[in-house]
């Protein structure tokens, strides 16, 4: 399931707005240009609990605080969505009000498309659904209602609701990070923890009543604690002058509860104990990094239940670090359908490539619109070199390795995730990230001592990876400036590369890469019958001359194994890993992404 197109009106700060959605998107803007409200208005429009609160609208959402226009009259916040991606259970369940998107044109087809109009190439089955909320004069009281848009109804009818059940199956999620502890860790209803109980379990009747039972049956009672009992006979005996009391003993009981489902809800709390601290203190004791940190992992059991979820989070980036923001986003676009999220983090930023970045702004007569990022003739390198402050990053980590370029960057990144995706119980291996290690990229070996001092200078481990140094002192600077240090014996990672991976992946690599967009077609012809050593002379030049546009990466993770990768760059990662192995602090992403 995903959301494809969101319009916004009389919405709390938008008049009208509307935004295109292709897949997983982050929205990015300034302060007060609509993010929140884009999320809040999603909420209303798929979540399956806030239309069924008795104040799912109030005054202030309405555009202005302008409930009713000039002559008295209710005006509406109206928002419409359109879905697509549906399983065919749902397209089955839902085929009466089934339209169909044209993802090219990004637009509905109306009543007159034929046949052929359905079967065209990008228009795909869709359900569009509406929000409708409005002041009710005769009620005093404001009114929220959802339905599908389709089919339409004559003047005076209504469409068919699109309710809790509905949405629980469309599986929308929204975690606002600001309210983490308000009621996501709670057992109140539309809680994370409630969603579960509800995915896991529909008939929860047992478990509250044991619960409830459990509670009323405590022993010993709190009404037999010393102290108390003596104050409640007084009690007992001054009530009973003045109204009937039962006979049995004890006529007055202390309980933690009032004994109903709703009162357990809200005051249930979950406790926890940190590494530091092994004793149980409610979750909010336990700091706000380490609460969204369980969030999430409430997150990923839900991703495991479900079989469709589009979720959206408002900023990840509070109270996270940075090297989890990056493991929170990789999860996200793996096991969700959608994730739309919003972010002032280049951590968060880079993790979405340029189409998936959605700037929100507001065009000359106000209406809210969400543009695609355009690079406009900024080379993609460029732009992947530039979103992120390394130095900052970096700063904020456990550890750094500074090596000479942009490739050797990128080089390093897909080591490590392979490693991670083939790592074992009895060869584990933690990932850069979760050691919090930052991958530097200096611009040139003169750097490298100077960067090396400054990192150490303030705390960090220290590495690096460099080219073959002519000059023996400079690779002896190099080494005695860093905790570890690892030199290439190749004038480049290029060079490097190309002696290092065996022949049959360097062949598959050129093969593959004849197809790609910016292969440079003259001079880099590849052909079957070419000798070894003419392969390895012509990888070395592509990867040269397509030097910082992921080729090198992409040659590492879509054409190699563990088995096959390079020993010098495998064992540098796993000194790495050995030397600042840590417990996750972000929740893996199932299975296959190993154990806390």
């Amino acid at each position: 399931m995903k959301l494809r197109f969101l319009r916004i009106k009389n919405f709390r700060g938008v008049q009208d707005g509307k935004i295109f959605l292709d897949g997983h998107s982050v929205l990015i803007g300034g302060n007060s240009v609509g993010k929140s409200t884009v999320c809040e208005a999603m909420d209303l429009l798929l979540g399956p609990d806030r239309i069924n609160r008795s104040s799912a609208i109030d005054e202030h959402d309405f555009f202005g605080r302008r409930y009713l226009d000039e002559d008295g009259n209710p005006t509406a916040i109206e928002i419409e969505g359109i879905l697509t991606d549906m399983t065919g259970d749902i397209e089955r369940q839902y085929r009466g009000h089934l339209e169909h998107w044209n993802t090219n044109s990004r637009s509905l087809l109306d009543e007159t498309a034929t046949p052929e109009d359905i079967a065209s190439d990008g228009v795909i089955p869709a359900l569009r659904v509406s929000f409708c909320g409005c002041y009710d004069q005769e009620e005093d009281e404001f009114r929220a209602e959802t339905f599908f848009s389709s089919p339409p109804v004559e003047e005076g009818g209504q469409h068919a609701r699109f309710g809790r059940v509905d949405k629980r199956q469309f599986g929308f999620l929204y975690l606002r990070t600001s309210r983490t502890g308000a009621r996501a860790l709670s057992l109140e209803r539309g809680s994370l923890l409630d969603i579960i109980l509800r995915l896991k379990d529909n008939d929860r009747t047992q478990m509250w009543e044991h619960t409830l039972k459990s509670i009323e049956n405590i022993k010993p009672p709190i009404h037999e604690i010393k102290q108390l009992k003596e104050v409640l006979d007084e009690v007992d005996v001054r009530i009973r002058q003045f109204v009937g009391l039962s006979k049995n003993d004890p006529a007055l009981g202390l309980f933690p509860s009032q004994l109903t489902r709703d009162a357990l809800r809200k005051t249930v709390t979950l406790f926890g104990a940190s590494e530091r601290s092994e004793t149980l203190v409610p979750y909010w004791r336990l700091g706000s990094g380490v609460v969204n940190a369980m969030v999430f992992s409430l997150l990923t059991f839900i991703a495991d239940l479900k079989d469709n979820v589009i979720f959206a989070m408002e900023e990840p980036e509070l109270a996270i670090p940075p090297h989890t923001q990056r493991r929170i986003v990789k999860f996200l676009q793996k096991s969700m359908n959608q994730a739309i999220l919003t972010t002032h983090s280049p951590f968060v930023l880079e993790q979405f490539p340029p189409e998936s970045v959605i700037i929100l702004d507001r065009n000359e007569d106000k209406e809210l619109i969400g543009k695609p990022l355009e690079l406009s003739g900024l080379k993609a390198k460029n732009y992947r070199g530039g979103i992120r402050h390394r130095y900052a990053e970096a700063m904020l980590g456990r550890g750094v390795i500074c090596v000479e370029g942009v490739s050797d960057e990128e080089v390093l990144k897909a080591v490590s995730y392979i490693l991670e995706e083939e790592c074992t119980e009895d060869a584990p291996y933690t990932p850069l990230d979760l050691s919090g290690v930052t991958v530097v990229s200096v611009d040139g070996d003169g750097n490298l001592p100077q960067l090396g001092r400054f990192f150490a200078g303030i705390g960090l481990k220290t590495y690096a990876l460099f080219d073959e140094q002519k000059n023996a002192n400079q690779a002896d600077e190099i080494h005695g400036v860093y905790d570890r240090a690892w030199e290439l014996n190749y004038s480049g990672i290029e060079k490097f590369l190309a002696n290092e991976i065996s022949i049959d992946r360097l062949r598959d690599f050129l093969d593959d890469a004849q197809d790609w967009e910016d292969y440079p077609i003259k001079n880099f012809k590849y052909e079957d019958k070419m000798n070894d050593d003419d392969v390895i002379k012509l990888s070395w030049k592509l990867l040269k001359v397509r030097k910082g546009s992921a080729y090198a990466e992409r040659l590492i993770e879509e054409f190699c194994y563990m088995k096959d990768l390079p020993d010098l760059l495998c064992d540098a990662l796993t000194q790495v890993s050995d030397d600042l192995s840590a417990k996750p602090f972000a929740i893996v992403a199932g299975d296959d992404e190993g154990e806390e």
